[in-house]
């Protein structure tokens, strides 16, 4: 499934060829006869990377950008993201809030899905420049706009979703490329942004394809707009004898360039529809977890990791998906792997999606790192998400963290004195919450561990250090029609096999304190009950 879905993350890695060799449209070698261009039978004129491409260059998340909102997240699934409403301002659900921010950061890599298909939406009439503040797009300036800076968000992130990332045509030859292209130029029924890497799968990159030139000798040129060569007119070289193709490139122009292949066996040039992308998108983390049809247990998962380690996954048989050796794996059945990679990072970690209902272990493993930094890992799932956040993990430390077959539980073990955070995010049909446990850093590392009863409206924590017992911090958000109350209690200490059960649902609000249990050792007897003040 790696190559099948590699197209879907794509960012940017590209190169540079001289002026002279790139044809120009209107001239002897681009009049020929065989030549099929996007709106050459339409009303809007032939797409020229100088006057429907952006004139700036392909961009990370750098200072001044903007990406996701929360109007971009009920513009693509509804209302169903928002918690509530603070006048006509949508508050997202904590399983919305946590996916935007972490598809956020996953665009420091560059926007060029997003680019790619925003100036092929303005070609084909889809979407208006003019609404972004130009006549064209190549008069369209990033700096300050922020409704563009949210469009290409927008479109970027929808390279992830189902139905769209699944009809991504991932298993085509360079031949079939061509074909598909000139039959799309030539009828003017589908449009297609273009995907390519490398032959090991990294440095992928997405443009905009605008013309198929025949060199004659069975060779054809395929135009693309690579948005980070702005304004540039250049081509990737299809040998159809050989059912090969080629593209010399660069990740910026300021970089020395480097050849791309690929041939019928690599599977590393492709095309996603942009019918597709324009119909309905799915979202994975939408739904209450108290719901009757059981689709948080069953549902698929999604697991990203942010940061330079690497993150393997196991479930309870024992198969395997995640960095294995350097290597991606995936053994287990129902499984995907959603490439990320990107020029800026090529190591970044693909997205993980894996069939519910089976126990997960997660290993994040920084056999690799050089130096302490920072890491974060996400979960998503039907009405909930959990994670850890900001890790400070060690070069060769190894953190666990286990997620339950039903997902109403997590538990995170460290060998290092870390301060990170463990959080669940639910949706329910009454109100929406939000669980933090915040560590307090322990000699010898520590194990904290959460438990969710939804239906009884309990939140149980258990924590324990090398020595024995251990501290931390409770935060509970409670997000319903009408506002969000926050919980908080400082200095929360237990023994190493105490469980603290607090009753969220019986909470009367802010500044009122929260009854809890305590059961020492464990043993699931109520040894104490106390009623812990609200310090927020």
């Amino acid at each position: 499934m790696r190559v099948v879905l590699m197209f879907l993350m794509l960012t940017s890695a590209c190169g540079k060829k001289t002026p002279e060799e790139v044809p120009t449209p209107g001239s002897a070698e681009t009049a020929r006869p065989k030549r099929s261009a996007l709106g050459a039978k339409g009303s809007g004129g032939e797409f020229t990377p100088s006057t429907k491409g952006f004139k700036f260059q392909n961009y990370g998340n750098e200072d001044g950008v903007e990406n996701l909102t929360a109007t971009e997240l009920e513009r693509m699934f509804g209302e169903q993201v928002c918690a509530e409403r603070d006048g006509e301002e949508c508050i997202l659900t904590p399983a919305a809030e946590r996916w935007m921010e972490q598809e956020n950061e996953g665009m420091n890599g560059g926007h060029c899905e997003g680019m790619a298909t925003v100036a092929l939406l303005f070609q084909l009439g889809k979407l208006d420049p003019n609404s972004f503040g130009a006549k064209t797009a190549h008069e369209l300036e990033l700096a300050d706009n922020r409704k563009l800076q949210h469009e290409i968000a927008y479109w970027f992130v929808t390279q992830s979703l189902d139905p769209f990332y699944t009809a991504s045509m991932t298993k085509l030859t360079p031949v079939q490329v061509v074909d598909k292209l000139i039959e799309a130029f030539e009828s003017n029924k589908e449009s297609y942004t273009l995907g390519f890497f490398k032959p090991d799968m990294t440095g992928g990159h997405a443009t905009t394809p605008y013309a198929v030139v025949d060199k004659g000798n069975d060779v054809s040129w395929i135009m693309h707009y690579d948005n980070n060569f702005p304004g540039e007119e250049r081509y990737i070289e299809v040998d159809r004898k050989t059912n090969a193709w080629k593209y010399f490139t660069a990740a910026n122009p300021k970089e020395e360039g480097e050849n791309y292949v690929g041939d019928a066996t690599t599977l590393t040039l492709g095309l996603s529809p942009t019918s597709v992308r324009l119909g309905k998108l799915q979202c994975g983390f939408c739904g209450d977890v108290d719901s009757a049809d059981g689709a948080s247990a069953k549902g698929m998962r999604r697991i990203t990791a942010e940061g330079d380690a690497d993150l393997l996954i196991v479930d309870e048989s024992g198969k395997r998906i995640g960095n294995v050796g350097g290597k991606v794996v995936n053994e287990i059945a129902g499984a995907d792997v959603i490439e990320r990679k990107s020029y800026r990072n090529s190591d970044a970690e693909p997205i993980y999606a894996v069939p519910g209902g089976k126990k997960l272990t997660l290993t994040l493993d920084g056999s690799k790192l050089k130096a302490e930094q920072t890491a974060d890992v996400s979960l998503f799932g039907p009405g909930y998400t959990m994670g850890v956040y900001d890790v400070e993990l060690e070069p060769n430390a190894k953190d666990i963290i286990t997620v339950s077959a039903d997902w109403k539980e997590i538990t995170y073990k460290t060998e290092s004195d870390e301060t990170p955070i463990v959080e669940i995010g639910i949706s329910t049909s009454d109100a929406d919450f939000e669980f933090e446990v915040h560590a307090a850093g322990e000699t010898g590392g520590q194990m904290i561990r959460i438990l969710l009863d939804p239906k009884a409206g309990t939140m149980t924590v258990e924590a324990s250090a090398k020595d024995g017992g251990a501290s931390y911090e409770v935060e509970i958000h409670r997000i319903d029609d009408h506002k969000e109350e926050v919980f908080k209690h400082k200095g929360m200490s237990s023994g190493p096999k105490d469980r603290i059960v607090f009753h969220y649902k019986d909470w009367k609000g802010n500044g009122d304190g929260m009854a809890a249990d305590i059961d020492k050792d464990g043993d699931g007897d109520i040894d104490d009950t106390e009623d812990y003040t609200d310090e927020e």
